[in-house]
C-alpha cells in the first residue's frame, strides 16, 4: 500500500518541477529587452521656469511639461509621442487659464539639452499647430537630475 502511494507523490512531484520550468522560461523570453529611460530638463530665465520630465522607451515618449511663467499664466500637462532617432513628435494636452487644448510639438533631443519652437499657432482638426514650425521662440532646457 506505501509503495502505490509513494510512486504517485513522485509522479506528482515530478510533473510540477517541469512545468514551473517550462512556464519560466517562457516569462523570460517575452520580458522587454530594453528598459525605459526617464528624463529630466529644466530653463530658468529670471523667474520663470518650464520643466519636462520625458520617459522614453523604444518608440513612444511621455511625460508632463510644465511652464510656469512670474506672475502670469501657468500651462501644464501631460506629453505624448513618438521617438524617432533624435527627433519626438508630441501632443501636448495644455491646461492653463481653465482652458484645456492639444498642442502639437517638435522636440529636439541634443546631449545635454531639448529644444523645441513656440510662436503663433492655428487650429487644425481639434489640435494647435504652429503656423510657421521652425521659427518663433526656441525653447532650450538643459538636462537636470530627475526628483
Amino acid at each position: 500500500m506505501i509503495r502505490p502511494l509513494l510512486l504517485i507523490s513522485l509522479a506528482l512531484a515530478c510533473s510540477c518541477q517541469n512545468r514551473s520550468s517550462n512556464e519560466s522560461t517562457a516569462t523570460q523570453s517575452t520580458s522587454p529587452s530594453v528598459a525605459p529611460d526617464t528624463l529630466c530638463f529644466q530653463q530658468i530665465m529670471g523667474r520663470d521656469t518650464t520643466t519636462l520630465r520625458l520617459i522614453t522607451h523604444e518608440a513612444t515618449a511621455t511625460g508632463f511639461l510644465d511652464i510656469n511663467p512670474y506672475e502670469k499664466d501657468r500651462a501644464k500637462g501631460s506629453i505624448q509621442g513618438t521617438v524617432k532617432g533624435s527627433q519626438i513628435q508630441a501632443t501636448w494636452d495644455r491646461s492653463g487659464e481653465g482652458v484645456t487644448q492639444r498642442y502639437a510639438l517638435d522636440f529636439t533631443l541634443k546631449a545635454d539639452a531639448i529644444t523645441w519652437y513656440e510662436g503663433e499657432r492655428v487650429e487644425k482638426q481639434g489640435v494647435w499647430v504652429l503656423k510657421e514650425p521652425n521659427k518663433g521662440y526656441a525653447y532650450v532646457l538643459t538636462k537636470t537630475d530627475c526628483p
